[in-house]
């Protein structure tokens, strides 16, 4: 597997960083090697916890409920669905989370209104949410000409090393291409095992080879490794980045902001949170509440190749950078160049 230096960000001070590398939590069955190294990066970043004291269950089977709770704990998701399912109930521990869940795009029901919060769920399955919430999907830029370009797409040979690439249903083929090829996953031994139920160690494997550094105490930040960047807070700064891999400006930056300055992204550039959604007294011709769209926390200088913004009315502070493709607060999909 490839592995990144893992870093978790913990001191708020100029250039100052404090790395993940912790000796492991007082788990008693936390596994050696890899496996271990990955769980423990997880318990550091806040997205598992053990199922007791004493026990981080790594060869557990993992949930729909339980991957819907780590999702948002990893993006800091902020917003709930306006919508419930008949076997959630409003009580149960993980009804926030699938609420938030749903409301991210990461899960969605069955057509007869069901989550199966206690269903375990599938390598495959797990693609499809990977690629869907990292921004590891591509899509179809349209110019006014009708001309066409494909942005963030993967040839299918990404997984032809794989043994079992043809046990992958059809319609989660390009998920698990798309989690490989711009993710970076090389499988379980070698293997992407799409039918098999996930377990709890090997998900945080699959995390851990995908996020490089979590960021989650304001401060500004420089030097950062070239891997998938998370920043989780707001009041950030981060100067020089330079890296091939996705930067995502979560849920959980608020009216302290991010800067992103100084810095060259050639991966995608999500941004997901910074906009104050404040709503005013208007409503728009459809009879929808209207949001400020001047009341922007995000600055970004530099280049960057790919920025989609996914948060309706998000306006970027960036007279100083240049983007190569924006994807629009409207979903539009337009070519901009800032300068």
């Amino acid at each position: 597997m490839k592995k990144y230096l893992k870093l978790l960000i913990c001191a708020a001070a100029a250039s100052a960083m404090c790395m993940g590398v912790t000796a492991f939590a007082e788990f008693s069955d936390m596994p050696d090697g890899e496996m271990g190294e990955a769980m423990q990066n997880a318990v550091d970043a806040g997205l598992i916890q053990g199922v007791s004291d004493t026990s981080i269950a790594p060869y557990d089977n993992i949930t729909r409920a339980q991957m819907a709770t780590i999702i948002t704990r990893a993006f800091s998701a902020q917003e709930n669905a306006d919508q419930s399912f008949n076997d959630v109930a409003s009580d149960a521990w993980y009804a926030d989370a699938v609420s938030k869940a749903v409301a991210m795009g990461a899960f969605q029901g069955d057509d007869e209104g069901n989550f199966s919060p206690d269903n375990n769920i599938t390598f495959q399955e797990t693609y499809a949410v990977i690629a869907r919430v990292f921004g590891f999907e591509p899509y179809e830029l349209k110019y006014s000409d009708g001309t066409t370009l494909m942005l963030g797409d993967c040839e299918d040979s990404v997984l032809d090393s794989f043994a079992d690439k043809d046990e992958i249903a059809s319609w989660a083929y390009d998920s698990a291409k798309y989690v490989v090829g711009n993710g970076g996953w090389t499988g379980i031994d070698g293997l992407l095992k799409p039918t098999d139920y996930v377990t709890r160690g090997e998900f945080a494997l699959l995390m851990d080879s995908i996020v490089t550094t979590y960021i989650d105490e304001p401060g500004t930040y420089t030097s950062l490794p070239d891997g998938l960047t998370m920043v989780r807070c707001g009041g950030v700064t981060i100067d020089g980045l330079n890296t091939n891999h996705n930067l995502i400006l979560t849920y959980g930056i608020d009216e302290q902001g991010c800067s992103v300055v100084n810095s060259t992204v050639n991966g995608v550039t999500l941004v997901l949170g910074g906009v104050d959604k404040t709503p005013v007294e208007e409503v728009d011709e459809n009879g929808e509440t209207d949001y400020r769209p001047d009341e922007s926390y995000i600055t970004i200088t530099g280049n960057y190749y790919d920025v989609r913004v996914d948060t309706p009315f998000v306006f970027l502070n960036a007279s100083e950078a240049k983007v190569s493709y924006f994807k629009g607060t409207d979903n539009s999909l337009v070519s901009l160049s800032f300068s």
